[in-house]
């Protein structure tokens, strides 16, 4: 089935190519988004004159290629695999993973609606036209919340089911901001003074933020490192602007001066 809008991929476009058949002269492959032929040249394959054929490719092998000339009329694609850098290859599988999974959530959808599956396809583009990456607005909903739909051209229902399907499926790597304070005492046993500081602050930020991590540790005197850590950018963020008002507040309390300064990931 045709993952794609168009018929024909552009030249230079990069293509996910299940590999059929292999001979002397090239390799014959199926194009999995666009249901078509392509053909790679030996030459555009093995990289090194020692090399065969088949020391970079095998039938079944599912890979990256790009599209070297393209004739609609004759329904032939060339396409290469010694033209593809490794970061493109792994941005390209992404996008593959995510159609492919997006296609079989809105699938669901479509079932759940009680309407035809080949709406799912057309709902999938039109993500893919908004968001550039068609997984991005299931991660988007569950990251910043269900107003990223507002605008979006789809019907209240579909909306309601997109959202609850997000939640269920989609499950975010964890935000994480880490910070160095810097805090001294101007009393005499200031030792016992910035530990009770530094334990108080990692108290309160933990009964304000109960869904964030928190970790104190000390790097070397008077450093100390902080780690937020949650599901919820928002909720991170705002830990660690209140970490630093906390801290102010401690300031008087405890007798010390400091501040917090965030690390740059």
């Amino acid at each position: 089935m045709r993952l794609v809008k168009k018929e024909f991929p552009d030249v230079g476009e990069l293509v996910i190519g299940t590999v059929k058949k292999i001979a002397e002269h090239g390799a014959y492959l199926y194009l999995d988004e666009y249901d078509l032929e392509a053909f790679a040249p030996t030459q555009e394959i093995v990289q090194s004159w020692f090399h065969s054929i088949r020391d970079y490719v095998k039938e079944g092998n599912k890979t990256v290629f790009k599209v070297i000339s393209v004739n609609p009329k004759m329904r032939v694609v060339e396409v290469s695999l010694k033209r593809v850098r490794v970061d493109e290859k792994e941005k390209k599988l992404l996008l593959y993973r995510h159609r492919v999974r997006v296609l079989k959530l809105l699938e669901i959808a479509m079932k759940k609606l009680n309407r035809p599956a080949e709406e799912a396809l057309k709902v999938m583009w039109y993500l893919e036209e908004q968001f550039g990456d068609p997984f991005k607005v299931f991660e988007e909903v569950v990251k910043t919340g269900p107003h990223v739909l507002d605008d979006l051209q789809l019907d209240a229902k579909l909306k309601e089911i997109i959202i609850e399907l997000a939640r269920q499926q989609v499950e975010l790597p964890p935000t994480k901001i880490s910070g160095i304070i810097k805090i001294v005492s101007v009393e005499g046993d200031g030792v016992e003074k910035i530990k009770a500081a530094l334990i108080e602050l990692e108290k309160t930020l933990r009964e304000k933020f109960p869904q964030i991590s928190t970790k104190i540790y000390v790097v070397g005197p008077p450093r100390y490192r902080i780690d937020l850590t949650g599901q919820q950018p928002k909720q991170v963020e705002a830990a660690f602007s209140e970490a630093a008002n906390i801290l102010q507040a401690l300031q008087k309390k405890y007798k010390v001066i400091g501040n917090i300064q965030r690390i740059e990931q």
